[in-house]
């Protein structure tokens, strides 16, 4: 048998280190905070860089470090973006969607819930892309054993390409004059 100074003892420490436990959930939400800027600077540099592998891995990682925070719920947003990226060879349209519909749903304040929105459904919208190296490696049966049908349908696919990035830059001017529009000042 236990005696009582013993018993109260270990309730007291388990007391205390229940009480430092929460002292440290506090300062979790601070550090949280302040490794998101740090960490959205270096995942947007790397995008920048076009190294979208690592601004992702940067986003999943403070996701995981940090769940529940809101800048884990930025990073879908922000992992979305990277993902529609054209040159992102490692991005689909049909990720970003994903990722788009999971940051829309996440709940609380969402600073880009209106973007996100738009860019779901333009990127429902667009051709699911294949990896280089299995489009290369798998040609469909219109351009085998035709040289010509091939450059012919090479030419239409980039025509296609060229005509879906000219949309996705005028949603994009037309968000930015959105935000612009929602973030100016009204005169009384």
């Amino acid at each position: 048998m236990i005696p009582k100074t013993v018993r109260l003892a270990a309730v007291i420490a388990a007391a205390s280190v229940a009480g430092c436990i929460t002292t440290r959930g506090g300062s979790l939400s601070q550090t949280a905070e302040r490794d998101w800027g740090e960490t959205l600077a270096r995942a947007e540099a790397a995008a920048g860089d076009h190294r979208y592998a690592d601004a992702d891995r940067m986003l999943v990682d403070f996701a995981n470090r940090y769940p529940g925070t809101p800048g884990a719920v930025e990073s879908a947003y922000w992992r979305a973006l990277i993902a529609l990226a054209p040159a992102n060879h490692d991005g689909a349209p049909q990720t970003a969607a994903a990722l788009f519909e999971s940051y829309s749903k996440a709940g609380g304040p969402l600073p880009h819930h209106l973007e996100a929105e738009i860019l779901r459904d333009l990127a429902l919208h667009l051709p699911m892309s294949a990896p280089p190296s299995l489009a290369v490696a798998t040609p469909n049966a219109a351009t085998q054993g035709s040289p010509g049908a091939s450059t012919a349908d090479l030419k239409a696919k980039d025509t296609e390409i060229q005509r879906l990035k000219d949309e996705l830059a005028k949603a994009n001017d037309e968000l930015e004059r959105i935000k612009r529009r929602l973030t100016a000042p009204t005169k009384p």
